[in-house]
């Protein structure tokens, strides 16, 4: 493949500039090669577009863009232009021109898969941005600009779902779309006279779908989804914040709520945007546990394996055959629903930083979440290979045994023939194993326990003790007698947890803030793991349990110090020296004392 596409570039372009051209630039055979050998659809948009080689070989080209940077790029290159047709071509160019250049990146290993996801929802991002102001302007020039009910201008947020809002876009991902407009009105008035706010906007969101997915002999942009919107394919295809804020009052269901875990904007008026955004937030994300999650996640899973096996090749697809990413999606999203409500750093869009966060605070056990993190970069990886080859959108593994070499060693495999093949095969099943045991033991209908554990204090009685939360207080309590799913506590535990409980309310009490020091004593006993001999330390020595409470009172910080403090021994997570409930001075400064670092939060090993 790569012989042959060489071949038929050769043949487009003049022999002599190319070979001065692979002579002076020492890296531009090894790019072409693994260009030529890994996408039939480069390899042509090179072929259409000789010139883009030069501007690969350039040296600004090669490396990461900041979304300012493409919004940049595609306004030098639709300025010359006048006519839709122009301007429609030129983001067609652009959008192929810029795939070029991270599909580069990525093959050559200069990009991680975050940044190559990121960087195609950027490429998004710009040009949607691009398609909304031409649409405002061509609905302004008839009917004037939109007004509120003040006279005041109101503009319009196109909201980006799924992998765009997660900026975590495929090479061939359809782009899920809603969009948002301020407040109802009529507008100022021209040539085709005055209308409604609603009626105005779905014109130029009807505009902004046909500039970005229609088709021309430059190709298209992306492809269009509208199905997350309130409604579906029956609803209108824009709201207004008042309209959204109705829906979702009313009618939201779950399903939706797991959806606008992602929902981010992508472009369009910001201050409509930022107005949108903080009814997501209501709507989202909500105080203690909901016990209709996981089984709602289950069920959705279920729907979802039983229209594949209609279709057939379940076991070979990637995102959503057991195993799958979409598993691992559903996975972060659960734990996000269940528990982001109370603690604000696990609303991540992205699913692989979100693992780092649930890792981070404890709501991950500590080889899981590595494992997670790992079989996700895996399975995106091999997505993106299947991907690029075409541009087609699909998710299955080749059944021919010559593809299935030749994917191996796309996905970085080094091995030729049958043995690559064999390799990826026992790769990707250890892979998918992980996945599909973390998503059973996650979903897992669990018999309630024989032996009746000592009841939880009523809401009454909490209050009455103290706590202005009640209810998150006895989620919290409930958390630590029971752990945080897919971090079990061992069958051992249990009897000393249920010594621990009345000793651990009782420190709670006495500590300055009760449901702030609550809070933090479920987090620190749930990010150092379940350890029977800090559990059975706590319970036998009072007084660091009650100093233990007084610190967690002082908030997230002084929580996260503890749980990184160097003086953590190997047994026990709980500082050496610790006396009616303070710690004793030590002479080295914080910054010596730290031997244990925290897990990877979203800024570290992601680029």
């Amino acid at each position: 493949m790569a012989l042959n596409n060489l071949e038929r570039y050769a043949a487009q372009v003049d022999r002599s500039v190319f070979y001065r051209t692979l002579a002076e630039h020492p890296g531009a055979a090894a790019l072409l090669a693994r260009l030529f050998g890994s996408s039939q659809f480069l390899a042509d948009a090179l072929r259409i577009r000789p010139v883009l080689l030069s501007w690969l070989l350039e040296g600004g080209t090669m490396r990461a863009w900041l979304p300012e940077d493409l919004a940049a790029d595609l306004a030098a290159a639709v300025a010359p232009f006048t006519t839709r047709e122009g301007r429609l071509k030129a983001l067609r160019r652009f959008k192929y021109r810029q795939l070029v250049r991270i599909a580069s990146r990525d093959l050559l290993g200069d990009a991680d898969l975050t940044v190559t996801t990121e960087e195609l929802a950027h490429v998004a991002d710009a040009c949607l941005e691009q398609a909304c102001r031409w649409a405002l302007a061509a609905g302004a020039a008839d009917h004037g600009a939109p007004l509120d009910g003040a006279g005041q201008p109101t503009g319009l947020a196109v909201v980006g779902m799924g992998k765009l809002g997660g900026e975590e876009l495929n090479y061939s991902s359809d782009v899920d779309l809603m969009f948002v407009y301020g407040e109802d009105g009529e507008t100022a008035g021209g040539p085709g006279g005055r209308v409604a706010n609603g009626e105005f906007f779905a014109r130029v969101c009807r505009d902004v779908v046909e500039a970005i997915e229609s088709v021309t002999d430059e190709g298209h942009v992306f492809r269009v989804d509208l199905r997350l919107r309130p409604e579906g394919r029956m609803g209108p295809i824009v709201l207004s914040l008042d309209g959204y804020r109705r829906y979702y009052a009313a009618r939201a269901e779950l399903w939706e709520r797991q959806a606008l875990l992602k929902a981010r904007i992508c472009a369009g008026d910001r201050a409509v945007g930022g107005r949108f955004t903080d009814l997501v937030r209501e709507v989202v994300y909500r105080p203690g546990l909901d016990p209709a999650v996981v089984p709602a996640i289950r069920g959705m899973k279920s729907e979802i394996d039983r229209a594949l096996r209609t279709k057939g090749g379940e076991r070979d697809n990637v995102k959503l055959g057991p195993g799958g990413i979409r598993e691992i999606e559903f996975v972060v999203q659960a734990l996000q629903l269940l528990y982001a409500g109370d603690d604000s750093w696990l609303r991540e869009r992205g699913t692989l930083k979100a693992i780092f966060r649930l890792l981070e605070r404890g709501y991950l056990a500590p080889d899981l979440g590595r494992a997670l993190s790992g079989a996700y970069v895996h399975l995106r990886t091999v997505e993106h290979r299947l991907q690029i080859l075409h541009e087609f959108q699909t998710h299955s593994l080749p059944r021919d045994a010559g593809a299935l070499a030749r994917l191996a060693r796309r996905v970085g495999i080094e091995a030729r023939g049958a043995a690559a093949a064999r390799r990826f095969v026992a790769e990707h099943r250890r892979v998918r194993a992980t996945v599909q045991r973390a998503f059973r033991e996650f979903c897992a209908e669990r018999p309630e326990p024989r032996a009746r554990p000592p009841r939880l204090p009523s809401l009454l009685a909490l209050t009455a003790t103290g706590f202005r939360d009640p209810e998150r207080a006895r989620a919290n309590l409930k958390m630590i007698r029971e752990g945080r799913p897919l971090v079990p506590y061992a069958a051992d535990l249990r009897a000393t947890l249920d010594r621990l409980q009345p000793m651990l309310l009782d420190a709670v009490w006495k500590s300055p803030d009760p449901d702030e020091a609550l809070n933090q004593l479920e987090r620190f006993l749930a990010a150092v793991g379940p350890r029977a001999g800090l559990v059975e330390m706590l319970a036998s020595e009072p007084a660091v349990l009650t100093g233990l409470a007084r610190l967690c009172a002082g908030g997230d910080l002084l929580t996260q110090l503890l749980i990184t403090s160097r003086t953590c021994s190997p047994r026990s997570p709980i500082p050496a020296g610790w006396s009616s409930g303070r710690r004793r001075a030590t002479s080295a400064p914080p910054s010596r004392r730290c031997s244990r670092r925290a897990s990877p939060g979203p800024s570290s090993g992601m680029r």
